[in-house]
């Protein structure tokens, strides 16, 4: 494939997938040794003795991009696939990601070691990988060579990372806090990882124009390399990495509670083997990091392949990893810009949650989420997986489970529905089966899970409800007393009189003092404005603009402001809508970008460092603020040009051009701001593609030279033209000689 790295930089196979592991089936109580993978404090107080797991594995795949015809899927058809008749390119806009999951559990267990603790260990092997931003414009050339040539591709942000890595965990829960209510169990692992390897490419800015013929018109822009040393070796089928141990590892730890809701009055039977109303995980995963020996080419590098053509890309057949980036850069298609140290790679840590509830006997609902904590864009060295969301309601019997996983994940940005059992030692399920087997749609995600498991059970002592009887105590009722006249006295009444009248006026006193003119909720005695209703927040005083300012203390009433301008708004002394809080040029006028400040003039040619070309040099502004460059050094290097010679039929430049081009060189020193483009031309003698290849090597043998004399590559471009741009008749020999031809031209950086 002649454009194999160019395409391969801009987009794979652009997928995505899902990014739980085992959906659906570590939320189930009977989950043994997979809940415990998920949060460590699952071990502690479960049901199992003993939990023995032989072999498990998920695997998770899907897109963004691609649809797979519902038939084919149905019917497990994956061969001799065609696109537009088999697979179709999604209609979404987005930009295209990878996501690509497996998880092997390997001979693991779990076992309580007492009625508050368990212990656990286990076996695991993982790989993720992750490809992001490849944008739609680019995506829908894929497939298209006649679109894609001659046409100018952009590429930022663009990722691809993988990951692959074997761990043992050894786990640890212990159940610490425990009443007849609530229940609180925490658990953590600790884990020893070997990396098995690591790769990351990104490039920040990519600019990328293919000729039909297959040159390259234009391949520019930084690429950041980052691979683990064993990798070196690797050929294309991959096979030596099996061979070689890369001798990379790590350590990391995963830390995880749970607490169980069990209320008395719930309504639900005691004897229910499940004695909790609701249930809620927390936990953190994965980490930690593996450090990898970095490969002596991983680092940033500039990317210049423009006037090359496909074929100088290519991986040859045979060809090691090691062996191919030192041949780009011998050929000058990769400068090294920064040597990269050792690779660390982190673990994809993730914050898990769940709550689950019991709802009646066998029958539980359970809303989870899985969040990503490396980020994305801002991560470009660690595959990592995607938060996602899960609603699943499963009914659970001892040895019996069925759940159905309403799946979301915030990449595809669509629902997933899927199905799982467990019976015995057996348990199987999808994440999105049913959704792929039953809707019309066509199919741009799938996953599965499986795994044999030993489940050894705790004997459980069930708790019975005592039916409370109260009893009636039939008792003889006493003898009821004969009321005894009462004498009355007269001072007695003139007694009772005194005291109503007393307690008349306590009560009207009383009244008085909690008076509330206003009625604002605030007593006359307290409200510091009673004639006025007001919050009583604010003592009983009004606060018409709603600022937490009493509108007596308020210089601003009818507009929200601050305490510290007395009720008014932060001021804008420049009008330029940005407050003088933030303001950092508060008496001028300028832009949210420069914090309030007016655009800047850093070299003070009056032209703006936003319209300047050349910002660090003072210019003109006919030259878009670059200095004019004088004609005495113009004139120095097109005489120069016309003194390079090259060797009949080659990119040798000749010995004699050496003198010519060092003059070019002290121009170049002599001013750092000069920038210099190298153009070849040739004639129309032979081969139009060969006059093609020939011109671009002669441009980079300039171009080349010019490095070697000291000159900064970045401050270089060659590109060849061939007999495209002639400056003579052709068909005399003394036109032909004008034709073939350097040319350069200076400018400002």
């Amino acid at each position: 494939m002649k454009k194999s790295l160019v395409l391969g930089l801009i987009g794979s196979v652009p997928l995505f997938g899902l990014s739980q592991q085992f959906t659906g089936f570590t939320y189930d109580n009977y989950a043994g040794v997979h809940g415990m993978v998920q949060n460590p404090a699952y071990v502690a107080g479960s049901k199992y003795k003993v939990n023995v797991n032989f072999f498990s594995m998920s695997m998770l795949a899907g897109n963004n991009a691609y649809e797979l015809k519902n038939s084919k899927f149905r019917k497990f058809n994956f061969s001799d696939l065609e696109e537009n008749t088999d697979y179709f390119k999604s209609g979404n806009t987005d930009k295209k990601n990878l996501w690509f999951n497996t998880d092997i559990l390997g001979p693991s267990f779990m076992f309580t070691s007492g009625k508050k603790s368990g212990i656990g260990l286990y076996t695991r092997m993982r790989t993720v990988v992750n490809e992001f931003n490849l944008s739609d414009r680019t995506f829908r050339y894929m497939g298209h060579s006649d679109a894609i040539y001659n046409t100018d591709i952009e590429e930022e942000n663009l990722q691809l990372k993988a990951h692959a890595f074997a761990e043992a965990g050894l786990t640890y829960g212990r159940v610490i806090y425990n009443n007849p209510q609530h229940l609180v169990k925490m658990g953590i692992t600790g884990k020893y990882v070997i990396g098995m390897g690591a790769a990351s490419v990104y490039s920040k800015k990519l600019a990328v124009n293919i000729d039909k013929n297959d040159f390259i018109n234009k391949l520019e822009g930084d690429l950041n390399v980052r691979y683990s040393g064993n990798l070196d070796a690797v050929d294309d089928d991959f096979s030596d990495i099996l061979d070689k141990s890369s001798g990379n590892h790590g350590l990391g730890f995963d830390l995880g509670f749970t607490y169980e809701w069990r209320p008395e009055s719930s309504g639900w039977l005691v004897t229910d083997p499940t004695p909790y109303k609701l249930r809620v995980n927390a936990s953190i995963n994965d980490i930690g990091s593996v450090k990898y020996n970095n490969s002596e080419h991983g680092g940033s590098y500039i990317m210049n392949a423009s006037g090359r053509t496909t074929e100088d890309l290519d991986k040859q057949d045979g060809e090691t990893f090691d062996e191919y980036f030192t041949r780009l850069e011998n050929q000058g298609i990769l400068s090294s810009h920064t040597q990269a140290g050792d690779l660390k790679v982190k673990l994809p840590t993730t914050f898990r949650f769940d709550a689950d509830y019991h709802i009646y006997r066998r029958l539980f609902i359970n809303a989870g989420t899985v969040v990503n904590l490396l980020g994305r864009d801002k991560n470009e060295l660690s595959a990592h997986y995607a938060t996602s969301f899960t609603i699943t309601p499963r009914l659970e019997k001892k040895w019996f489970s069925i759940y159905t996983p309403f799946y979301y994940n915030t990449l595809n940005k669509k629902m997933a529905i899927g199905a799982g059992l467990r019976a015995g030692f057996l348990f199987l399920g999808s994440g999105s089966v049913l959704s792929n087997m039953f809707s019309s749609k066509n199919v741009n995600s799938a996953d599965f899970h499986l795994g044999f498991t030993l489940p050894i059970y705790q004997r459980v002592k069930t708790k019975r409800h005592r039916t409370r009887v109260e009893k009636t105590v039939k008792e003889e009722p006493a003898e009821t007393p004969k009321p005894q006249p009462v004498e009355v006295k007269p001072q007695t009444v003139v007694e009772t009189v005194v005291d109503t009248v007393v307690k008349s006026v306590e009560v009207i006193k009383e009244v008085n003092v909690t008076r509330d003119k206003d009625n604002d909720g605030i007593i006359d005695e307290k409200d510091e404005c009673p004639e006025e209703a007001g919050e009583i927040a604010l003592a009983g005083c009004p606060d018409q603009d709603k600022d937490g300012i009493a509108d007596k203390n308020d210089k601003c009433v009818d507009v929200a402001g601050t305490a510290k301008y007395n009720g008014c708004p932060v001021p804008d002394t420049d009008g330029d809508g940005i407050n003088d809080e933030e303001d950092k040029c508060a008496q001028v006028a300028g832009t949210a970008k420069y914090n309030g400040c007016p655009i800047p003039d850093t070299d003070g040619d009056g032209i703006n460092d936003e319209e300047d070309k050349c910002p660090a040099t003072p210019g003109l502004p006919a030259n878009n603020g670059c200095p004019e460059i004088k004609q005495e050094i113009a004139k120095k290097v097109a005489i120069a040009a016309k003194s390079i010679y090259f060797m009949p039929g080659k990119e040798v430049i000749q010995n004699v051009s050496y003198a010519k081009l060092d003059v070019v060189v002290n121009v170049l020193k002599s001013d750092s701001s000069l920038i210099i483009s190298v153009e070849g031309h040739t004639d129309n003698t032979g081969n139009a593609v060969s006059n093609l290849k020939l011109s671009a090597k002669r441009a980079d043998a300039v171009k080349n030279y010019l490095i070697k004399k000291g000159i900064a590559a970045t401050r270089i471009t060659a590109q060849g033209f061939g007999d495209s741009k002639p400056v003579a008749p052709n068909t005399t020999p003394a036109g032909r000689t004008k034709n073939r031809r350097v040319e350069l031209h200076l400018n400002y950086q």
